[in-house]
């Protein structure tokens, strides 16, 4: 018996293997980019993006055909082309050169379909890539006999039971073993004052109560836990049903990462423990969604570009602002695209889309030489926010 179940568990394990190994191709590629005001290492990247673009794009070749290409160019281009790193398992280089004016690179790309979303490992990678942000999670929860759902940061504060804690507990622990860090709110005792029992949390308030701690991302949401009877005629048995709904927004510029929801109805003698239990169970369908949405929007913003918000002080004229922005699309790594939003009294803001990290652009800003035309100052930087000054 024993020998048999070895047998199954060693055929699993090599269909899954077969598995991913059909899943992924070694693809050659080589991508070109000029180099712009003698700025190799700018052009390097630029040329390494597109030769994974290329490999991908050559997968994608072998997939489908020229007809479905040419019908549905926009929505490849658009879904894939655009993200291309988000398919490279892994890449090296096999050559690379600069000749008259133009750095080529020649690549071995490892290019997956699959989502990395699904892979332990591709999520850690993605925290660590996204600079390990930490979460608060801030979820009123109502179980069965209360009145109205409470938090830590309803009245009462954080002295609130643990036995009203479920949802936060139970996401704490799923999360954190996909490699989340959480900030403990007791760190707001003392610093955020909130007034009368906000149970109806709106995403403005969330943000300003995590503004005192350095979270990067809030949980905000709800969970109820009801009542719904006994399970048959003649049992002692009641059941609860319980419905949990979270949403994860970015504490610095309000945008929303994932949202999700979901349910469970669980029996017990006990009507409150029957809601605990139903609440822990929709917690953790709410948790495996989160992540998955999580690391999707992460993947998209590190495989492609993600939005920043820049805030430039200092803006004399349009002339200099036209000089800033030529210089971030040209002379700055993983700058995508530059769009100006409004420029008043001296303040200019910029929504910047970034294939990179702002801390790695803001070091590379204030050190880059702009010919005389202007120095930048750094003042203010976050995962999705920069404020900056222009001096001359």
């Amino acid at each position: 018996m024993k020998a048999r179940a070895f047998w199954a568990i060693l055929v699993c394990a090599l269909a899954t293997t077969a598995v991913y190994a059909a899943d992924a191709q070694d693809i050659e590629a080589t991508g070109e980019a000029s180099i712009y005001d003698n700025d190799k290492a700018q052009a390097r990247d630029k040329a390494i993006d597109d030769a994974l673009r290329k490999a991908v794009e050559s997968a994608v070749g072998t997939m489908v055909s020229s007809e479905t290409i040419t019908e549905n160019y926009q929505l490849i281009s658009d879904r894939i082309y655009s993200k291309a790193e988000g398919y490279v398992k892994k890449y090296k280089i096999l050559e690379e050169k600069a000749s008259e004016g133009v750095f080529i690179v020649k690549v071995q790309a490892q290019v997956a379909v699959g989502a990395v979303s699904a892979d332990l490992d591709g999520i850690k990678s993605l925290l660590k890539r996204k600079g390990m942000p930490k979460v608060i999670i801030m979820v009123a929860e109502q179980n069965v006999g209360m009145n109205d759902a409470a938090g830590w940061w309803t009245k009462g504060g954080p002295t609130v039971s643990t036995d009203m804690q479920v949802v936060e507990n139970t996401l704490m622990e799923l999360m954190r073993d996909k490699g989340f860090t959480f900030v403990d709110h007791e760190v707001l005792a003392g610093k955020k004052k909130i007034e009368g029992a906000i149970s109806n949390l709106s995403d403005k308030q969330a943000r300003e109560i995590a503004s005192v701690t350095d979270a990067e991302i809030i949980l905000v949401g709800k969970a109820i836990a009801k009542e719904i009877g006994k399970t048959m005629e003649g049992s002692n048995l009641r059941s609860a049903d319980a419905e949990v709904a979270v949403r994860a927004i970015n504490t610095d510029n309000g945008e929303i990462i994932a949202v999700t929801s979901d349910r469970a109805t669980v029996p017990h003698l006990s009507p409150a423990t029957a809601g605990s239990l139903a609440l822990k169970k929709a917690s953790e369908k709410v948790a495996g969604k989160l992540i998955a949405g999580i690391a999707k929007k992460w993947t998209e913003d590190t495989s492609g570009a993600n939005r920043i918000l820049m805030k430039v002080n200092g803006v004399k004229n349009n002339q200099l602002l036209s000089k800033f922005i030529n210089a971030l699309r040209n002379q700055i790594r993983g700058v995508k695209e530059v769009n100006q939003q409004k420029l008043k009294q001296g303040t200019a803001v910029l929504d910047v889309m970034l294939a990179g990290d702002t801390k790695s652009m803001a070091a590379e800003m204030e050190a880059k030489d702009y010919g005389g035309a202007f120095k930048i100052e750094v003042e203010e930087v976050s995962p999705n926010s920069m404020t900056i000054k222009l001096v001359q």
